[in-house]
């Protein structure tokens, strides 16, 4: 009766957050209706076709194509649909032009391929005909125009120019439409004396910005635009003189192909040049995923953006996927396999995960975990903490990873969903390459990675947990062999009570406590990623002021680290880092996520870039660092944008064995799995080199902890041998950098 009453209580306790996560289900996962509805794809595309992992030269070292489409893209014409150089065209692609309030797509085939489009009546209302379908997601160029909204601080788009009031304080001129299938945006102050078929510039300042935004994506949607959002982000820019360019193709919540990004970006730059004239320079502004394409696209193509500031950064994809994929297996092992009470304490967890975990933090998703093991009998899985894991790359990792699991799903037939690789080893298998199955090749790889050693080096793990620990917390299954997710209804499963957050039954375990094989990395992936520039080698020689907001402890996935990460990278490639610039800044609680952008001190670093860049077209003959304003440097600020301290030291630290400085202490950064394994702040190694555990006893692995008594246990765990990191950048990396400038001199 007891502990019915105790269910009774906690179900009341959770039903709030459940109904808030169920009515979140149904506004934004369920379908409303049949009519996005993917039927089929084009009949000779195969979308699980064998393919070879890349191996030609690093595209830095590679001439681009000339451009064979003739910008701009006229009103009322489209944009082209296939890319430049980036490869064939990905289906089925998700189309969101209704979404992004631009109406339906084109009409591009009847044989039901892709989504319906329905005819429309005299007031422009959706009609039951179907007079097509949409494989492309095709849009006309068009002009609109937005006014600001002072009253409600939003930007509504002007229906009649005539009737616009004379004071109007901000005028946008919006011009929309589709290139390489993605939809673009490019936004301009003008004055009432604008048309659309004629641009007047008087309101100019001739310079872009180059707006890339984030996301954890695999492919197959086109993505949308919110128009108002980006105009009222952009505010500030815009009252100043500045034009602003944006893509659902350079948004990474859509995918991750950087090739893809790049050519999108130099044709909607082309667009923007040919219609509205060359800009003094572009510069690119992002966050997250945002930040990856600026750090990326800066090494792989330079010259595409003069300057960039990312935001809340990572180097790369790719080399935060290592650690990322740690996370629900160790969370796994915490949660259900050990019987240790000690990780019940969540700070414990960072002996092994590295990043910042709390006690008594909101759990993403804690309570629907809690509450599935109500359903199943067990009452010990309310948790009663939170980690950057749980709460940053949980639900991510598993779309990383997963060729079944597409939280879309409900946009494609059941016979379309069946045929794709989901994966975002499927979404990049031109460059990784495939299995003989169809699958894509995996570079992700934890064979001979000794979770926790750092801890048991400093005597806070136990010989005896490190080696459970690294006995039973195993790998992933092969692709072939996985299933998909059991996310409840974000995964299309209906039972909450066979709700997996950790997503154990497909892990090499199976869930039991059993010795885990672990996962082997493919050697093929693994350098196509190198060559084909999907790693960040730190070749960029711009002006680079990387920002953020200090989140480590709001156990945010985008933690401060990786911006020391890309400094020491850049350190490694170009000597040195004195054109990157690394600003943190407190978050005001009180800010919404709507003012995110907003509250950072974005004028600033544009006042200071734009000194830098007029520095340099006026002294050419001086390199980047050389042309820094005096006002280019590291700082850190407040929650109300004032500099607390500023200067060469302020962010020393443990990632470059010095005396923590000023900004360091009051924004310390924590670590992650590989680090807390042994491995080094270039984080760049994607498969390690193995040593037979005797050799690393002998070679003084383990610090001062004697080993020798557990040889025979740690070669039953590591039976192919434990990895041995070094202080330098991976030798694969250093190969690559070598081969570019050796492409380069030449």
């Amino acid at each position: 009766m007891k502990k019915l009453l105790y269910i009774t209580l906690i179900l009341g306790l959770c039903a709030t957050s459940l109904g808030v996560f169920y009515d979140q289900l149904e506004q934004k996962m369920l379908p409303k209706s049949s009519d996005l509805l993917i039927l089929n794809m084009p009949v000779d595309y195969r979308p699980k076709a064998i393919k070879e992992s890349y191996s030609g030269p690093h595209p830095a070292a590679i001439t681009r194509p000339d451009e064979t489409f003739n910008f701009p893209v006229a009103l009322n014409e489209v944009g082209p649909v296939d890319s430049l150089f980036a490869g064939e065209n990905e289906y089925p692609f998700l189309c969101s032009t209704h979404r992004s309030g631009l109406g339906q797509p084109l009409v591009d085939n009847q044989e039901k391929i892709g989504i319906s489009v329905y005819g429309e009546d005299e007031q422009g209302n959706k009609t039951k005909e179907v007079v097509g379908y949409s494989k492309d997601c095709s849009l006309p160029t068009t002009v609109q125009y937005y006014e600001k909204v002072e009253e409600e601080q939003w930007f509504k788009k002007v229906e009649d120019l005539s009737l616009l009031a004379k004071d109007v304080s901000t005028l946008i001129r919006v011009e929309t439409g589709t290139i390489n299938r993605f939809i673009y945006m490019l936004a301009l102050p003008v004055s009432r004396a604008d048309l659309p078929e004629k641009f007047n510039g008087e309101k100019w300042n001739n310079r872009l910005i180059y707006r890339f935004k984030g996301g954890v994506g695999v492919g197959h949607k086109q993505g949308r635009v919110g128009i108002s959002k980006m105009l009222y982000e952009h505010e500030g820019q815009l009252n100043q003189g500045y034009a602003i360019a944006f893509s659902s193709g350079t948004q990474t919540s859509n995918h991750y192909d950087i090739w893809l990004s790049e050519d999108t970006a130099l044709r909607v730059k082309e667009q923007f040049a040919s219609r509205y004239g060359e800009p003094i320079y572009t510069i690119g502004m992002g966050g997250s995923g945002g930040a990856i394409q600026q750090y990326l696209l800066s090494q792989n193509h330079p010259g595409i953006i003069d300057a960039a500031i990312p935001l809340y950064s990572y180097p790369d994809m790719v080399t935060q996927v290592s650690y990322a994929l740690d996370c629900e297996l160790m969370e796994y092992y915490f949660d259900v396999t050990s019987d240790n009470d000690i990780w019940q304490h969540w700070p414990n967890r960072s002996l092994v995960e590295g990043n910042n975990a709390l006690q008594d933090f909101n759990n993403r998703y804690g309570n629907l975990q809690g509450i599935a093991g109500f359903l199943n009998g067990d009452f010990t899985m309310m948790p009663k903490g939170a980690s950057q894991c749980t709460n940053g790359w949980r639900g991510p990792s598993q779309h990383i990873n997963n060729p079944y699991f597409f939280s879309n799903y409900y946009q494609v037939s059941r016979e379309t969903l069946l045929k794709v690789d989901w994966s975002h080893w499927g979404n990049l298998s031109n460059f990784y390459g495939t299995h003989n199955d169809g699958f894509g090749k995996r570079f992700w790889d934890n064979q001979g990675v000794q979770y926790g050693l750092n801890s048991l080096q400093e005597d806070t793990l136990t010989i005896d947990e490190f080696i459970k620990l690294n006995k039973y917390i195993g790998g992933w299954k092969k692709p072939v062999e996985m299933e998909n997710e059991r996310f409840w209804h974000i995964s299309g499963d209906s039972s909450l009570q066979r709700l997996s957050l950790w997503g154990h039954h497909n892990m090499t375990h199976s869930g039991d406590k059993v010795v885990a094989g672990r996962s082997e990395g493919s050697d093929d992936a693994i350098a196509a990623a190198y060559k084909s520039g999907l790693v960040y080698l730190g070749l960029s020689d711009l002006p680079i002021i990387d920002m953020r907001h200090y989140l480590d402890h709001k156990l945010d996935m985008h933690h401060s680290l990786s911006s020391f990460t890309s400094r020491k990278r850049i350190q490694n490639a170009m000597g040195n880092s004195d054109h990157q610039l690394i600003w943190m800044v407190e978050k005001d609680d009180s800010v919404s996520r709507r003012d995110l952008l907003n509250s950072l001190p974005i004028e600033d670093a544009l006042r200071v870039l734009d000194k830098w860049l007029i520095n340099i077209k006026t002294f050419p003959e001086k390199s980047v660092a050389q042309n820094k304003p005096v006002a280019a440097n590291d700082r850190c600020y407040d929650s109300d944008k004032h500099v607390i301290d500023s200067g060469a030291t302020t962010w020393d630290g443990a990632w470059n064995g010095e005396a923590k400085g000023t900004c360091m202490q009051r924004f310390p950064s924590y670590s992650h799995s590989r680090l807390m394994a042994g491995d080094n702040i270039y984080t760049d190694t994607l498969k390690c080199t193995k040593v037979p555990v005797a050799k690393a006893i002998a070679s003084g692995v383990y610090g001062d902890v004697d080993m020798q008594p557990h040889l025979s246990e740690l070669q039953a765990v590591f039976p192919d041998g434990v990895c041995q990191f070094n202080s330098q950048a991976n030798t694969q990396v250093s190969r690559v950098i070598e081969a570019i400038k050796k492409k380069n001199r030449g």
